[in-house]
């Protein structure tokens, strides 16, 4: 059932005639609030208090994900239905977080070779080629902890711009080089030129395939015929999406960096939140409440996009990740029964990390006229290794920094005499905080932005876990290569290729 199918949806947009959710001091003060709009799961605390709504259409939303039959759902994809209508597929991604993983032919073989690496010291650089999944999650979870990093330098290339992997390769010796070549079909084209790339470099230091690459991908014939032998392949799913797929062997780089016992922590923090996820009644549910908020927003109140700043220089790349998580999952114009969507699924999701922003775009955030929602990540305590009077008192300026926004964000000042000073107030935002960046509290945030997509998904009724779109410009670029598409090309095309 589509969300506007549902028997809810006509109560909510029938109650927002008679409430303006533009103005929302009316409801900040509320004592009774603070309890009704703040969840915990551990030290993870969810505030949602600036959020443009009331209780009772709180209560409304809950309905209306119980009427979506979200929870049977949730319980259909984790027991192994394949949800993935299009392609056939279960979702496994969850799998690999629980704790019998650790007993399976893939981890023993994945550890295995990651912890031999640790010890030998074999190699200085490693080089993850990949784009897309096999790129932003990995990438992404290196830069947010990179305090617990004790491996080889890490680097990534995903651009098929021959400058990206020049710039990495001028790093690096090639004697002391791991390239890990990441691709779920072993046939992307990005990876697979970047990958050519380094072979030849490598043949140029008399170093061979197997000797210093090794293949992450679920295409293993291709990989063989590519010249990997088998020792070297390492097996992902075809159940498992490149979006969520930074669990799987796909997380080489993460384990070279922060070796076994960390990563493990961060697989019992994805399994806490998904735990909870699971298992938690809908009202106290927190990717369910958040992913509730996703679509109030974008289908009731008509905001079409999705801030994410996180206040958490480690955090930087996770609005990057965060985008390709939720577009590339939910970026749908057909539900899960090929019917065209009557109301709009997904936000446009967008940000940069913590006062950097203030500097660029929360000028629009406060006095343009679109509103603009607005997740606030705020750790409380600095990762900084490093422990000095200096490091805390900019890490207090740095969550003075996120209230302060977030408070005014919703509150507004009003200037009647001087306009270009008017503060119209009523932008919403949810703090998400926590203690610190541990490998086990990344882990539950990652996790959570997964579940809150998926559930967003499942409100919408639509298919969170294909990505159709990916691949049309892709077949294109294909035959434009092979000089095989001169008929389907545009004519303004034609004359700037003939420029190459």
């Amino acid at each position: 059932m589509q969300l506007a199918k549902n028997p809810i949806t006509k109560i909510l947009i029938e109650k927002l005639k008679h409430k303006n959710f533009n103005n929302i001091n009316q409801y900040l003060s509320n004592k009774e609030r603070l309890n009704e709009f703040q969840f915990n799961l551990g030290e993870l605390n969810v505030d949602i208090t600036r959020q443009s709504l009331d209780k009772e259409i709180k209560d409304d939303l809950i309905m209306l994900a119980k009427k979506s039959n979200i929870k049977e759902k949730i319980k259909l994809m984790v027991t192994g239905s394949k949800v993935n209508i299009s392609e056939n597929r279960s979702v496994d991604h969850f799998n690999l977080r629980q704790i019998d993983r650790f007993t399976t032919p893939e981890w023993e073989k994945l550890i295995n070779f990651s912890n031999n690496i640790l010890a030998t010291n074999k190699y200085e650089y490693i080089v993850n080629v990949g784009i897309g999944g096999s790129y932003l999650g990995p990438m992404m979870t290196n830069e947010a902890l990179k305090d617990f990093h004790e491996g080889p330098k890490i680097f990534y290339v995903s651009d098929i711009d021959p400058t990206n992997m020049s710039d990495i390769l001028k790093k690096c010796n090639p004697l002391k080089t791991l390239f890990i070549i990441t691709s779920k079909s072993f046939g992307t084209l990005e990876t697979l030129q970047n990958a050519k790339v380094a072979r030849d470099w490598l043949s140029g230091a008399s170093k061979s395939i197997n000797d210093s690459m090794v293949a992450v991908t679920s295409s293993k014939d291709k990989a063989i015929k590519w010249g990997f032998n088998d020792q070297s392949i390492f097996n992902i799913s075809e159940n498992i999406g490149g979006r969520y797929s930074l669990w799987s062997s796909v997380a080489m780089p993460i384990i070279l960096s922060i070796g076994e016992s960390n990563f493990k922590g961060l697989l019992h923090g994805a399994r806490t939140m998904d735990e909870h996820f699971i298992n938690e009644d809908i009202e106290n549910n927190i990717p369910i409440m958040l992913a509730l908020l996703r679509v109030w927003n974008r289908n009731f109140l008509n905001r079409n996009s999705h801030c994410i700043v996180p206040y958490s220089h480690r955090l930087a790349k996770l609005p990057s990740w965060a985008q390709q998580l939720e577009m590339e999952s939910n970026g749908k114009g057909v539900d899960i029964d090929g019917e065209e969507l009557i109301m709009a699924a997904s936000p446009l999701i967008w940000g940069e990390v913590g006062t950097t922003a203030q500097h660029s775009f929360f000028q629009f955030l406060h006095q343009g006229l679109d509103i603009i929602p607005m997740d606030i990540l705020l750790p409380l305590k600095s990762s900084n290794k490093q422990s000095s009077e200096e490091v805390n008192e900019n890490h207090r300026y740095l969550i003075s920094n996120a209230l302060a926004q977030a408070d005014t964000l919703a509150k507004g000042s009003t200037n009647l005499i001087n306009k270009n000073k008017n503060f119209f107030g009523g932008r919403p935002s949810t703090i998400i905080s926590w203690k610190k960046n541990t490998p086990f509290s990344i882990g539950k945030l990652i996790a959570l932005y997964e579940n809150i997509t998926i559930a967003s998904g499942f409100i919408w009724n639509i298919n969170s876990f294909d990505q159709w779109g990916v691949e049309l410009g892709k077949k294109l670029a294909l035959k434009i290569e092979n000089n095989e598409a001169n008929t389907e090309l545009t004519p303004a095309s034609k004359i700037l290729l003939k420029q190459y």
